[in-house]
């Protein structure tokens, strides 16, 4: 292994003696240009943050006060009061009457609903509001977007599927020809209905961008505005009180029972829009109570409920379709009220932030890791780059080891067990991610590899009495320990999260399942593959710790209390006990934390 990384090493120097100075060239140029482009044409993130803050910086709305103190309005009860406080305290909230859109949109919006409902898309959600108790959502949804988006929300990341047809990589591929939109989408396993029902709802999202954007120009006055691109969908169906009777009441303003809690869409770009077409279908007489949707002031973007100003509730009819627009998800929250029968379907369009919750960001992560590996001669713990000193090896194989601990967890906690909790129907329903999640397998198990060969060229090295002649110091075993502990910790959690009493009520398919390389029994145990339970990884590594460090300050002091043997055995115990700590734990001690 060692040989092939010296042999490929050594051709990415011979191609550099041909032209040494090209690669130095490319390099520069591309920072040029990259520093050229960020100086002179700032993204519109970094606009709207250097001129208007953050979502949590967005002051309160106005007050508009209701003279007779009621908790909410509705235009039923109160037309004129409802409308003024709406401009007033919500300005922002705007909606489109179902005669004032295009049949075409819904037509489009009928064929999704119908396809993805028929695909069986739609899941009840566990999750797990505030780190704490795990509960079920009391509606099914499903994620639809830009290939490989996934969107997280109480502590569980939704995988999208893709409206787009996809390449062989999982990125999008926009086909010429309609009769074969959706033709790739078939192939990973979807029905042909599903796949139709995806690509138009990829279709319609442009409708609605480009709607949401003219409402920007019409109503928003600030500058910069923020983004209505929208890249998913997070599409609900919620049943009335009469079809599940466990509903929430709202407590706040007494508005009856909620399909969907008082909340604050998460995981958005900062002063994006989000756009919303609902359905409903009753099945009963004109004169039930439809659902609605309700909105209430909140102080500022990290404050509570205003309670002067008065909740608002609007009974928008099926086939609505209405915008938060720019900084109206920052100050305000909203619900959905139940309706007294029937379904209601939405459909909600959002800008999520892109940042590390796509396929393309984790899996460029991990070959961009990989791309530099033969740097790295791990056989013998060397940095292979004579030019740097032997101070600046050390500390580059220190944050490779980092790096890798970092990509380990990462690759566990936030894509396998978020993908393996969610059960085998899940699995089964989201063939996109098929082959990503066996990429990320596999990648895991190649960094665990690696992880066993490091601590192996540790013992080895120790045996050897050679530590002084490598690029290794005592920081590679704090990283390794530190790295260790905290992912056992985590692993103790997501061990209670899959045997939490929940899942015992749901189906044996929508429970958590195992993944290969995470929830190995002990027969599967490998010597290139760590225990699940690292706690006697950990001993062992504290152990070659204090020995590295002893082997390091071997002879000193020893002149000093060689006529005193009492008090170098006593010396000799306590550095022991303390190499066994990492810096970091060193200092904890030292300051007396608990």
């Amino acid at each position: 292994m060692a040989k092939k990384k010296r042999k490929s090493a050594s051709k990415s120097v011979a191609a550099d003696q041909k032209n040494p100075d090209s690669s130095d060239r490319v390099k520069n140029a591309a920072k040029k240009r990259k520093k050229e482009q960020t100086s002179d044409q700032p993204s519109l993130a970094q606009l709207l943050k250097k001129q208007r803050g953050v979502a949590a910086d967005t002051p309160a709305p106005p007050i508009w006060k209701d003279k007779l103190g009621r908790a909410f309005l509705t235009p039923d009860d109160d037309q004129n009061a409802f409308d003024e406080c709406l401009k007033t305290s919500f300005k922002g909230f705007y909606f489109d009457i179902p005669s004032s859109l295009p049949q075409t949109i819904h037509q489009t919006f009928d064929l999704c609903f119908e396809g993805l409902e028929r695909g069986g898309l739609f899941l009840y959600d566990v999750v797990q509001p505030g780190k704490k108790k795990l509960t079920q959502t009391s509606v099914t949804r499903t994620l639809v977007g830009d290939p490989g988006s996934t969107y997280k929300y109480l502590g569980l990341r939704l995988f999208s599927h893709p409206w787009v047809d996809v390449d062989a990589n999982g990125n999008a591929l926009h086909l010429d020809k309609s009769k074969q939109l959706g033709s790739s989408l078939e192939r990973l396993g979807y029905s042909s209905r599903t796949a139709s029902a995806l690509i138009a709802m990829g279709r319609v999202n442009k409708d609605l961008t480009d709607r949401s954007m003219q409402k920007l120009r019409q109503h928003v006055s600030a500058k910069p505005v923020g983004s209505a691109d929208f890249n998913l969908t997070l599409v609900n169906k919620m049943e009335s009180v009469s079809a599940k009777r466990d509903l929430k009441r709202e407590v706040a303003c007494n508005m009856g029972k909620t399909s969907v809690g008082w909340h604050r869409d998460s995981g958005l770009k900062d002063f994006s829009s989000i756009a919303v077409y609902q359905k409903q279908k009753s099945q009963g007489s004109n004169t039930s109570k439809p659902f609605g949707v309700a909105l209430r002031a909140m102080d500022g973007g990290a404050g509570g409920p205003l309670p002067s100003v008065p909740a608002l509730m609007a009974p928008l009819p099926s086939g609505s379709l209405y915008y938060m627009l720019d900084d109206f998800n920052h100050n305000h929250e909203h619900a959905v009220i139940a309706g007294d029968d029937g379904v209601r379907y939405s459909s909600t369009h959002r800008v999520a932030r892109e940042g590390q919750g796509t396929w393309q960001y984790i899996r460029d992560k991990i070959q961009n890791f990989q791309s530099t590996e033969s740097m790295f001669d791990w056989s013998v713990g060397k940095v292979d780059d004579p030019t740097l000193s032997p101070k600046k090896r050390k500390q580059k194989l220190v944050s490779r080891l980092r790096n890798q601990e970092a990509l380990l967890s990462e690759i566990e906690f936030e894509w396998l067990r978020q993908w393996f909790v969610q059960g085998h129907k899940h699995a089964k329903l989201h063939p996109y991610w098929h082959d990503p999640i066996k990429v990320l397998i596999k990648s895991f198990c190649a960094l665990e590899e690696a992880t066993v060969q490091i601590i192996k060229l540790l013992k080895e090295a120790l045996k050897r009495g050679e530590t002084e002649t490598e690029d290794l110091c005592e920081t590679l075993f704090d990283v390794l320990i530190e790295s260790f502990t905290e992912r056992n910790n985590k692993r103790k959690e997501w061990a209670r999260r899959y045997k939490d009493p929940i899942f015992r009520d749901l189906a044996e398919n929508e429970r958590p399942f195992a993944c290969p390389c995470l929830d190995r029994v002990a027969k599967e145990e490998s010597d290139d593959l760590l225990s699940p339970d690292l706690e006697l990884s950990i001993r062992v590594l504290r152990e070659l710790r204090s020995a590295f460090v002893s082997s390091d300050e071997q002879g000193e002091g020893m002149d000093d209390a060689k006529d005193d043997k009492s008090k170098l055995k006593k010396d000799k115990k306590k550095k022991t006990k303390k190499s066994t700590l990492t810096n970091k734990e060193k200092k904890k001690v030292a300051s007396n934390w608990n």
